[in-house]
C-alpha cells in the first residue's frame, strides 16, 4: 500500500467512526425523547382514567338528583292549596 492509499483509509476509517459517534449521541437523545413521550403517555392515560372515574361519579350523582327533584315534584303536585 502506498501512503496515499494508507491516509485515503485512515480518513476513511475516521470518517466511519465520526459517523458512530453522531449515531451513537442521536440514538443517546432519541432514547432520552422516546423515554420522556411514555412517561408523558402514562401520566395522561392515568388522568384520562381519572377523568372517566370523575365522569362515571358526575352520571351517577346526576341521577340521584334528577330522581330526587322528581321525588319532589311529585310530592309538591300532591299538595292542595285551595
Amino acid at each position: 500500500m502506498t501512503i496515499d492509499a494508507l491516509k485515503q483509509l485512515d480518513e476513511r476509517i475516521q470518517s466511519f467512526l465520526d459517523r458512530a459517534e453522531k449515531l451513537r449521541k442521536e440514538n443517546e437523545s432519541l432514547s432520552s425523547r422516546l423515554a420522556e413521550a411514555e412517561k408523558k403517555l402514562g401520566e395522561v392515560a392515568a388522568q384520562l382514567k381519572q377523568h372517566e372515574v370523575d365522569r362515571r361519579q358526575f352520571e351517577s350523582e346526576r341521577g340521584e338528583i334528577r330522581t330526587r327533584i322528581e321525588k319532589l315534584l311529585q310530592r309538591m303536585n300532591g299538595i292542595d292549596l285551595s
